[in-house]
């Protein structure tokens, strides 16, 4: 396996296993983000550093912009993108953790994307033949 593909397996993981609890355990999800509101900014930086550590771990390891494997430098790119704008702009940070009070159920859905890419990196990566 090239170290491209290791990182779009250790992606498809953390979306797999991150995609199946949104999806049949959206309230601690709920209860989570909650938390890291009632904390402020605290909370805000705590996010901000989860979303920062991926997306800058995706970039520097997978800079690809061809296939269906730009997918995972996307993310990777938006979670960098995230991760610098909650931390420039904390406002910005904590309102978006204050909008999933009472909304366990959307959890669900976005849940169901991040199971569906896992699936699709997966398949891929068999294609690819990463796994021998």
């Amino acid at each position: 396996m090239t170290t491209i593909q290791s990182i779009q397996f250790f992606v498809a993981l953390n979306l797999l296993t991150i995609g199946l609890s949104h999806f049949l355990q959206p309230k601690i999800w709920e209860d989570f983000f909650n938390f890291l509101h009632k904390k402020g900014n605290v909370g805000n930086i705590f996010n901000a550093l989860i979303a920062l550590g991926m997306g800058t771990f995706i970039v520097a390891f997978h800079f690809v912009w061809e296939g269906p494997m730009i997918l995972v430098t996307l993310y990777g790119v938006a979670q960098l993108g995230k991760g610098f704008l909650y931390l420039m702009i904390p406002s910005i940070g904590l309102k978006s953790i204050e909008q999933v009070r009472g909304k366990s159920e959307k959890f669900k859905w976005v849940g169901l994307v991040m199971f569906a890419l896992s699936i699709l990196l997966i398949i891929q990566l068999i294609q690819d033949t990463a796994f021998g």
